[in-house]
């Protein structure tokens, strides 16, 4: 029980250190601020998520496009391809 009661003290402010840490991580100041300026930041960040996730979606079919779109093409038998114009007579004379 002695050992609780030397460590309560430690524990109250290292709680008061986490509570100011937690409310610096999300936004919020520690000295009172108008409620007008948290509003204004809220509205203004509220579809950030929407934007960088469309600008991803964006990217990611342009590359699965580019890439699809290459490898596609690769496949492809070309007729003009000398090797085949060449099978294709040697095949014809036999």
């Amino acid at each position: 029980m002695e050992e609780d009661n030397r460590t309560e003290p430690w524990h109250r402010s290292l709680q008061a250190m986490l509570d100011a840490l937690n409310q610096t991580l999300h936004g919020a100041i520690l000295r009172p601020s108008t409620p007008h300026n948290a509003s204004t930041r809220a509205s203004r960040d509220d579809n950030s998520y929407l934007y960088i996730l469309f600008v991803m979606t964006l990217f990611a079919a342009t590359v699965g496009s580019l890439i699809l779109g290459y490898t596609r093409s690769r496949k492809v038998d070309k007729r003009s391809d000398p090797y085949h114009v060449y099978i294709k007579n040697r095949v014809s004379m036999i």
